[in-house]
């Protein structure tokens, strides 16, 4: 099915539209089946950066509807949205192929139909129903007073492999050092504040040395060599 089908299902006349919640939450909840070429087409013509503000929203949203005595789900759920939240902040679509097929992986979870008992806890019939179908479910307990028992043990959430962490941590390492160094510095950090010509009163506290060197006076065990001091 190519995009432009999947858009007038979905009442989307353009595919920028998917950076906004509603449509977006409305290509992850569909029914109509989806084929991988067509659902990162759609991700790559929205752009990371779009999806950097719709993925928080719709996770969010998701969250919500996990029953809260499944705190395993909780957790699984909470660290697929941590990866593919890291994955879109890469610039220059560098995980852009990772988030396109985690996100798919997470798309065929949350409609896998009849994964989910959901028993009425007054008695009654069981439904079967798949993982987004019980979260919506158990938002509407609160409207309908009616409450249901859980059953997600044929409905284990997808989850980041190895590999994929593995990626995600060089691709960190491959970013530029000085957005590395810039995003490590603390707020309050002013390299012109430390230098040498000041004394240890004027000297505000240095975030990465105080409590291990003494500026003024440094030692190092056994040497009494100065390490600030010029090469000769």
């Amino acid at each position: 099915m190519i995009s432009e089908e999947i858009m007038e299902i979905l009442g989307i006349e353009s595919e920028e539209d998917f950076m906004y919640f509603d449509p977006f939450a409305a290509l992850m909840e569909t029914e109509e089946k989806i084929d991988y070429d067509t659902f990162a087409e759609i991700l790559l013509s929205a752009g990371q950066e779009a999806l950097q503000e719709v993925l928080p929203s719709f996770f969010e949203d998701v969250i919500r509807g996990i029953p809260d005595d499944n705190t395993d789900l909780y957790a699984a759920v909470q660290s697929e949205k941590d990866v593919l939240l890291t994955l879109a902040g890469f610039e220059k679509n560098r995980g852009f192929g990772f988030l396109a097929d985690e996100l798919f992986r997470f798309r065929e979870w949350y409609l896998s139909a009849d994964t989910v008992i959901c028993t009425p806890e007054s008695g009654g019939t069981a439904k079967s129903l798949s993982p987004c179908e019980a979260f919506m479910l158990f938002r509407e307990e609160k409207l309908s007073g009616e409450k249901y028992l859980y059953d997600f043990s044929a409905a284990e959430p997808p989850v980041p492999d190895d590999y994929l962490l593995d990626r995600i941590a060089e691709i960190s390492e491959e970013l530029p050092q000085e957005e590395r160094e810039e995003d490590s510095l603390p707020d309050e950090y002013d390299p012109d504040a430390y230098g040498t010509d000041l004394t240890s009163d004027e000297r505000p506290i240095d975030p990465y040395t105080e409590g291990f060197v003494d500026r003024d006076h440094p030692v190092i065990e056994g040497s009494g060599i100065d390490p600030y001091r010029e090469e000769e």
